[in-house]
């Protein structure tokens, strides 16, 4: 009789647990990364909280979405992405979507961090396989140099982030219009706030525009060509991507020529490549997140990733070499 009569007293503490747990809405606006989040939540402060889909230990260039990231796609009002040109994991499921697609940058071409494809040998031995994939990486690192232009991490350049809050604020507006005054005043305080940060950063760098460096990945011309710095080159221009023999090759020979004082590696990745091309050299080394991971959300997000990336380029390019 205890164990049946206990019964309905434990079903009725789950439902009331159930009654009194908080109802979990859909967010209104959904971004692909984290960057074009940090700006969105500038413009919706104190209107709605933008949801992000690639978590923080995933690459937009080859992120498979879930179930639950779906659920957030198709119950948003505004889906705000760069392009096919770096999140391809968004092409088939935005077509399931009824909400407002917001796509900075359509023109870019979708191939450029397609993987390479096989060869159509099978049965080479390992050193000669090995020696392929080295020189297929060589011929990918040569023929797809981003430039400013064509480099789909635009959130790198400042102004570039101040576009992406232009071409948000209508769409934003549209969807929520009984925010848009709201809306508008924070877009006016976002970009007030974004052209001193930018102010600020540039008297912050301008020393240290004749130190040479190299980064890991090739992500950040926007920034570098924005403050004038002095990158030589990159390591991979995919993360996921193993840098070629002769590429690495080549980053060796400028380092012991003294062309840079600083290599960059980044948090998401393993940095053993990069210790191995500067060991035994009186290089410094530094660490860059193009997507911002360490960034706490909120109203001055972006305006804190800015500052974080000319912290950590003053921090490294100040360590001349001996």
């Amino acid at each position: 009789m205890l164990h049946n009569s206990a019964r309905p007293l434990r079903t009725l503490t789950l439902l009331s647990a159930l009654a009194l747990a908080p109802v979990v809405q859909a967010s209104e606006v959904v971004t692909s990364i984290k960057p074009l989040q940090l700006i969105t939540a500038a413009l919706t402060e104190g209107v709605t909280s933008p949801e992000v889909l690639l978590p923080a230990e995933g690459s937009p260039h080859h992120y498979a979405l879930k179930p639950s990231d779906m659920r957030k796609l198709t119950d948003a009002k505004v889906v705000i992405w760069v392009g096919p040109g770096l999140e391809q994991f968004m092409v088939r499921p935005l077509a399931r979507t009824d909400a407002e697609i917001v796509t900075l940058r359509p023109d870019l071409e979708a191939h450029l961090h397609q993987e390479a494809e096989p060869s159509d040998h099978d049965h080479h031995d390992e050193h000669e396989h090995e020696h392929e994939n080295h020189v297929a990486d060589d011929h990918a690192e040569e023929h797809h140099d981003h430039g400013a232009g064509n480099d789909p991490h635009i959130w790198l350049d400042p102004m570039n982030g101040l576009e992406i809050a232009q071409q948000l604020l209508p769409a934003l507006q549209q969807a929520l219009p009984q925010h848009s005054v709201q809306l508008q005043q924070n877009y006016e305080a976002f970009a007030s706030a974004l052209k001193q940060k930018e102010r600020a950063i540039a008297e912050e760098l301008a020393p240290y525009g004749d130190a040479g460096f190299f980064v890991f990945h090739d992500a950040y011309s926007g920034f570098v060509e924005h403050y004038g710095l002095k990158q030589l080159g990159y390591f991979t221009v995919d993360p996921a991507r193993k840098p070629g023999a002769r590429h690495l090759a080549e980053i060796r020979q400028q380092l012991e020529a003294a062309k840079a004082v600083c290599v960059f590696s980044e948090p998401q990745f393993t940095s053993a490549v990069v210790d191995a091309i500067i060991s035994g050299l009186p290089v410094a080394q530094g660490e860059l997140d193009p997507l911002a991971r360490s960034i706490n959300v909120s109203a001055e997000g972006y305006l804190d990733y800015l500052q974080s990336l000319s912290d950590s380029f003053r921090s490294c390019l100040a360590k001349k070499a001996d």
